[in-house]
């Protein structure tokens, strides 16, 4: 171009400005996020597991829970996990009443409860309305754990939130040798066992609201996984930290401690007759109390031993149901006579 004479002409070179490239968020802060989140969720959820507690009854949609034990039955079905056979006075109870329940054995993990029997306690079977599978409290705060047993209609096994639901009319199922996890704590593979407390809490509760005691023994939930031996103070170091009693097992394939993962086995349900616990009783004797676990007991041994040697391993059936009481107090075992003559054989 043309230049007036006698002027300079300048030329400046300005720096175009620098690109910005939007930055997304980091690794750690996207973690931070979903913790945060999901702790707003678990409040949110316990604060709806109180309202339930309250309430009495289940809460929610039904088609939920259902839809959860059909994931349940056929993740056990991949796993050869079956219910066999299903029989027993209880499928006859009279529907009208109302009962506590009780399940034996409380096995490595309450496997068969949750993952094969949950859809009962959600359709009310057989009791005619529906029931709450109750659990170490600890366990509602566990990630995963907590929302699916929330979702099956379960609930802590403290005094408190049995109580609410029993004033409310509800019905609960407790596994009697729950109380401090001993029962599991002792579980293993080759010999059925049935702890229970010192104060019969679940007798004197039964008796309180005078609502009879309905059982059902499990055959094949402590053949789910193999005790590994030795390792008790292990289980015991992990109860005082996490209050979690997770004694160590070996599950299909020899995995170790794999909850998820179950041996092939099949269940059998048995239930027992109503044991009647007589008119409520808000502060019953020692005696009465002692009465009614008496009975009791003679109906989980009959249970058990008419029932033992088509439904468990020949080994572990001709072994018994050892029987224990947390309060060092002799148990009453059936009389030889009472048991099937390959039982006494055998014993």
């Amino acid at each position: 171009s043309a230049h007036h004479p006698g002027t300079f002409c300048f030329f400046f070179a300005v720096p175009a400005s620098p690109r910005v490239v939007p930055m997304g968020p980091s690794p750690g802060m996207a973690v931070a996020a979903l913790a945060a989140a999901y702790l707003v969720f678990t409040q949110l959820r316990l604060r709806l597991l109180e309202y339930a507690i309250k309430m009495g009854k289940p809460v929610g949609p039904m088609w939920l829970p259902l839809t959860v034990t059909k994931v349940l039955k056929i993740w056990s079905w991949m796993n050869g996990v079956n219910v066999r056979s299903e029989s027993g006075e209880g499928l006859e109870c009279d529907r009208s009443r109302r009962y506590m329940m009780t399940w034996h054995p409380h096995g490595f993990i309450v496997y068969c409860p949750i993952f094969l029997m949950a859809e009962k306690a959600i359709r009310g079977e057989p009791v005619g309305a529906p029931w709450h599978c109750t659990g170490a409290p600890v366990l509602f705060k566990v990630p995963f754990i907590g929302e699916l047993l929330q979702v099956l209609s379960g609930r802590p096994v403290d005094k408190r939130t049995l109580e609410s639901i029993m004033a409310a009319g509800g019905t609960v199922a407790v596994q009697p040798g729950g109380s401090g996890m001993t029962e599991q704590k002792a579980t293993r593979h080759d010999q059925e066992l049935a702890i229970f407390p010192a104060n019969l809490g679940f007798i004197r509760m039964a008796i309180k609201y005078g609502t009879p005691i309905l059982m059902l023994y499990i055959f094949g939930e402590n053949q789910l996984y193999k005790k590994v031996d030795g390792m008790e103070k292990f289980t015991d170091m992990l109860f005082k930290a996490t209050g979690l009693a997770l004694p160590l097992f070996t599950a299909k394939a020899g995995l170790p401690t794999a909850a998820f993962f179950p041996r092939a086995t099949d269940i059998h349900a048995r239930w027992g007759a109503p044991v009647e616990v007589g008119e409520p009783d808000e502060n019953p004797s020692d005696e009465k109390v002692e009465e009614v676990f008496s009975r009791y007991l003679k109906e989980l041994q009959r249970i058990f031993y008419a029932n033992a040697q088509e439904c468990l391993p020949p080994d572990v059936a001709a072994r018994g149901l050892k029987i224990v009481r947390m309060d060092g107090k002799p148990v009453d075992e059936l009389r030889a006579e009472d048991k099937p003559p390959v039982m006494r054989s055998r014993l």
